[in-house]
Parts: C-alpha cells; sequence; structure tokens
C-alpha cells in the first residue's frame, strides 16, 4: 500500500485507500468524513475523495503514524 500510494501520487485519495493506509474498513472512513473528521467531497456517483494535504493533516490531528515516502510530494501549493 505506501508503495502503491508514494509511487503514484495522487493529489486525490479514495476512502479504500484511506482505509487501507489506516488500517480500518471503508465504513469507518465514510463515518470519519460524515462526522467531519475527515474533509471529503463527494463525486456525482457518490463516491468521495479527498485532498492528500487533508488526510495528511487528518493523520497529524489523529497521531497516527505518517509513512516516510507515503507524502514526500507535495503538488498543492
Amino acid at each position: 500500500m505506501e508503495r502503491r500510494l508514494a509511487e503514484w501520487c495522487p493529489e486525490y485519495v479514495t476512502t479504500g485507500t484511506v482505509a487501507e493506509y489506516c488500517g480500518v474498513s471503508k465504513v469507518t472512513v465514510l463515518r470519519w468524513i460524515r462526522k467531519g473528521y475527515l474533509t471529503a467531497f463527494r463525486l456525482p456517483e457518490g463516491h468521495y475523495r479527498m485532498h492528500r494535504d487533508d488526510f495528511h493533516k487528518f493523520l497529524v490531528k489523529n497521531s497516527i503514524p505518517i509513512r516516510k515516502h507515503t507524502f514526500k510530494e507535495n503538488r498543492r501549493g
């Protein structure tokens, strides 16, 4: 998972990617979004996306370990 995120380095991440990174289910990620713990937006199809910087802030705020190479590239200005 870490390698996939670091290589792809997406600007936006899916609930599945967040769930895998945090070791929780997608349902848990959806709960975090609905409770306002994690900033996300909804696509027309109903899927959620999070900006990687918002995901990083969530990890820091909640003391979730950040893997060394996951956020090596910052595309947001």
